[in-house]
């Protein structure tokens, strides 16, 4: 088996590819960086041609996980022209170019796909995205899912990793341990998904070539402030000043939904999957960080 990861150099594609590097597994990636990723292949989803990177891949069994995306959902809005050529435009055409070569595919979409007013959502409730990123990659499930329905369409909410990382949730959480007060968007409701567990849903879903339509969530659902109690908890903190906020006291550009808590039942019962609870997570994370301090 081989593996193309598209946008190696993001926030989940570079966990996958590094991931599989580390397990020895057959693996290219691209990266849009020129400088500092030597060892992924350049390629800009606007203007270079796929099929350049399709031609690299010599294996029989092949499998592309297509992680190149614009996921800031306020750029989402202000820069819509340039965000739809990157999750819609250039998907589409990946998505064919892709197939006619073999490849089995996997393709990321959202938890921001729903309007968020009931949460724990199945596969089986109707999407009615409320912003332009949700209504972006909900354009893209039902295009997959009626033209190419053997592509595999991971929906996925919040991403979080063991890792020191400017886009991890716990590292702002750690960040504000001994600082400011915690600010949160009061009557939220989400899941949230270990990168961990997305890469070994990335290798089962190769190897057992699923098809269709998954949402990918360790299965629990918390609000924000949960989140934050949790977290610093596990770090022995219970004082923390934790705010609750109006979503309209945030200056968010686009809409954002509340209730977003995503059910996994569908992927676990078809696999038996035991996903990473949010509680081992954050262990993990003091423990693994706690170490590197002190290292």
């Amino acid at each position: 088996m081989q593996y193309l990861i598209l946008g190696a150099n993001g926030y989940i594609g570079s966990f996958l590819y590094k991931n599989m590097k580390e397990d020895g597994l057959k693996v290219i990636g691209t990266g849009h960086n020129r400088e500092g990723e030597k060892d992924l292949i350049y390629f800009d989803a606007l203007r270079d041609s796929i099929i350049n990177i399709i031609n690299r891949t010599d294996e029989k069994e092949k499998t592309a996980i297509i992680c190149i995306a614009q996921a800031n959902i306020d750029q989402c809005k202000y820069e819509y022209e340039l965000s739809r050529q990157i999750n819609v435009t250039f998907v589409k055409k990946a998505v064919e170019r892709l197939l006619q070569n073999r490849f089995h595919v996997i393709f990321f979409s959202t938890d921001n796909v729903f309007d968020g007013k009931k949460g724990n959502y199945t596969e089986n409730d109707m999407p009615n995205a409320i912003n332009q990123y949700g209504l972006m990659k909900w354009e893209m499930e039902d295009y997959l899912l009626e033209n190419f329905p053997e592509v595999c369409i991971f929906r996925i909410p919040k991403v979080l990793g063991v890792e020191r990382e400017k886009q991890n949730l716990l590292t702002d959480f750690e960040g504000k341990l001994n600082g400011e007060a915690i600010r949160c968007i009061k009557n939220s409701c989400i899941s949230i998904i270990t990168k961990e567990d997305l890469y070994h849903a990335c290798l089962i879903s190769s190897e057992q070539k699923m098809r269709g339509l998954y949402n990918l969530s360790c299965g629990e659902q918390y609000s924000r402030r949960q989140l934050a109690e949790k977290f610093f908890a596990a770090f022995g903190v219970y004082d923390k000043e934790i705010v609750e906020l109006e979503l309209d006291k945030f200056c968010f550009k686009d809409l954002r939904p509340l209730k977003i808590g995503l059910d996994n039942s569908k992927f676990r019962n078809e696999t038996g999957y035991d996903f990473i609870t949010y509680d081992t997570l954050i262990n993990q994370y003091r423990v693994m960080n706690q170490k590197d301090s002190i290292g």
